[in-house]
């Protein structure tokens, strides 16, 4: 358990093979003891410490939980990734206040501290077809006051601390002026009319060839030079069949992945590092676009994929799709009003998602919740609760290759529940299932040559729907766990952001042999809202 006066920051969201690991301590603290865990083992990490600093070396790529002991007796505890020469997985967050009041980048580090690793700039621009600020003070589309510095010191910042800020610019949305100067970009219906998206922007085509995609590549490019690591793409969902101005049809999924891979080529002549996200609004075109040049297949969620499961399945189709890392925006809704019904549906959604091998957009700001798709209404999280959102984001990070990257084959569906016997659940104060039904404990299995790992996400008390206020599941103390496994096994462990501390905790595990080969049984201490649970073999 981390005491509350002993608060370490990294100096950075995320490593890259080579690095030191920097922490920073507490004015006057000193360190009497670090340590370093991936997994359930120790980590065999150069350790020195400075002054008020530690440094961490020696380090492979993965994902880490580091525990400190202060002289007077304080505990810390934290978790970091290493990951090779590019992010291992896009864990996104967003900035939504530009304005001239915004001087501070308190927002950019309370990120760092979440291991946010890329960061939208959510209108921060001019307009939608002019990016670039024309002066320091200025007013965005929906006529809020700006401060140009304030975004570049953002930019800036997030640099520093290891994080990329991508610069939001839609795909096809332009001012009446720049749509009257150039009607032969525009999209149009097929009886002629001009496409308006709320009646004050116009659709414009960017079919390969449109003077509109020559235009908005220059943006993008104006974008990198002003300091940005990428660009997020954003579309609304509609149109999806058009015309151009010659009256021929466009179908924007065949479209769009031209438009995704030279986007990602012209920022990466600007700057090799950069990148970019493109919105599938509603999963759509995701079938089309999932394999092209962008750093995660990202998907913002809508009705009717309302159920638990429709998160499972968003994220596991998008991976067979693009072989990647999968993003949802998945706002909640819960918080316009707040309360602990809200921090219930925040807690169950993003285990929910990590479980199922994605990672969620919805935090960001200072201490900020995106509960709707205008980024600027989002809400403030308790001070409370943000200890818990902090404890989540680090579980997500040290046990990133059993949920975000872990490449085993999902066998859910084939290992257990109806008539499969591979692995059973039972208990007697739940029911389980295999698909996020209500009132159950939802399993999630995955399966690789030397390790077989279980997610239980206890929706025990709540409906299958992720996105309303949600009770406190039960209280879970006697759920066993057994495995039709002719494995010699080396280790069983399970993990949960619900427990005191971070670290794996070895389950008790007994066998016998039957005619069907050897037959493991695991008691789980306890399980409130998530646990991962994974059996090493020899």
């Amino acid at each position: 358990m981390a005491d509350m006066n002993f608060k370490c920051t990294f100096d950075k969201a995320q490593y890259f093979t080579g690095e030191d690991i920097v922490i920073s301590l507490p004015d006057g603290a000193a360190a009497e003891r670090v340590s370093v865990a991936r997994l359930e083992a120790g980590a065999d990490a150069v350790i020195s410490c400075s002054g008020g600093e530690i440094r961490l070396s020696g380090l492979a790529p993965g994902g880490y939980g580091v525990k400190i002991l202060s002289a007077a007796g304080e505990a810390w505890e934290g978790a970091f990734e290493i990951a090779g020469s590019a992010p291992a997985a896009v864990r996104y967050g967003f900035l939504a206040d530009f304005g001239p009041g915004d001087v501070g980048t308190e927002d950019v580090e309370w990120m760092r501290d979440l291991h946010i690793n890329a960061v939208q700039f959510y209108d921060w621009m001019y307009r939608h077809d002019r990016l670039i600020p024309p002066g320091r003070r200025y007013s965005d589309p929906m006529g809020r006051e700006m401060d140009a510095e304030a975004v570049r010191r953002k930019i800036e910042r997030c640099r520093q601390l290891g994080m990329r800020p991508m610069a939001y610019g839609a795909v096809y949305a332009a001012t009446p002026e720049t749509a009257e100067a150039h009607p032969d970009w525009c999209m149009y219906t097929m009886s002629g009319r001009p496409m308006k998206f709320a009646d004050w922007l116009y659709f414009m085509n960017v079919a390969a060839g449109s003077g509109w995609t020559e235009h908005l590549m220059a943006e993008y490019r104006d974008a990198i030079a002003y300091g940005f690591s990428g660009i997020h793409m954003d579309t609304y969902g509609f149109p999806k069949r058009v015309w151009d101005s010659a009256g021929n049809p466009v179908e924007l999924k065949n479209e769009f992945p031209g438009l995704i891979n030279r986007a990602a080529r012209e920022v990466r002549g600007a700057d090799a590092s950069a990148g970019v996200i493109f919105n599938a609004v509603n999963n759509w075109p995701i079938d089309t676009v999932a394999a092209s040049e962008q750093d995660a297949a990202y998907i913002e969620v809508w009705p009717p994929n309302d159920r638990y499961s429709d998160l499972y399945r968003l994220i596991r189709r998008a991976r067979e799709l693009s072989g990647g890392n999968v993003v949802l925006a998945a706002y909640l809704k819960p918080f316009r009003d707040g309360g602990a019904a809200a921090e219930s549906c925040f807690r169950l959604c993003w285990a929910a998602i990590s479980a199922s091998g994605g990672t969620q957009l919805v935090l960001g700001e200072r201490m900020g919740l995106l509960s709707d798709s205008y980024y600027v209404d989002y809400t403030r999280l308790s001070g409370g609760f943000s200890a818990v959102v902090q404890k989540y984001c680090d579980f997500l990070v040290r046990y990133g290759e059993l949920l975000y990257n872990d490449d085993g084959t999902d066998v859910t569906c084939t290992a257990s529940g109806g008539i499969n016997e591979d692995i059973c659940f039972s208990s007697g104060s739940c029911a389980f299932s295999t698909d996020g039904a209500a009132d159950t404990v939802w399993t999630i299995v995955r399966e690789s040559e030397r390790r077989t790992s279980i997610n239980l996400v206890n929706l025990t008390n709540n409906s299958a729907l992720w996105n309303e206020g949600k009770r406190e599941p039960e209280r879970l103390t006697d759920i066993r766990i057994r495995l039709r496994l002719d494995r010699p096994v080396a280790g069983t462990y399970m993990a949960s952001p619900d427990a005191a501390g971070l670290g794996a905790e070895e389950l008790k595990c007994s066998f016998i042999e039957s005619p069907e080969g050897r037959i493991y049984t695991l008691e789980l201490p306890e399980l409130r809202y998530w646990a991962l649970i994974w059996i090493q073999l020899e």
